[in-house]
């Protein structure tokens, strides 16, 4: 029978230290980009930014995350367009 090793250490992380998260969810994206909540769900429903309701089947509420990428590249896009016309 093999004894498993116990240790008192911290954990660490594993691979993805260091690496930004894929999806947020609403306070995340306002809490790392500023931008609000009704303007971020304007934002998705002008097809500028993507987002997921992830919910189980027939359920009235779930999930919504924002993908952060989608994100960066709209602020990106607003800035070029800015320095275009300037």
């Amino acid at each position: 029978m093999k004894r498993l090793k116990t240790t008192t250490a911290p954990a660490r992380a594993g691979d993805c230290t260091g690496t930004a998260p894929e999806f947020g969810r609403i306070p995340d994206v306002t809490r790392l980009f500023g931008l609000r909540r009704g303007t971020i769900y304007n934002l998705l429903a002008l097809g500028r930014i993507r987002g997921v309701l992830l919910r189980a089947h027939g359920a009235k509420s779930g999930i919504r995350l924002i993908d952060l990428a989608s994100v960066r590249d709209y602020i990106r896009r607003c800035q070029e367009e800015r320095e275009v016309n300037a």
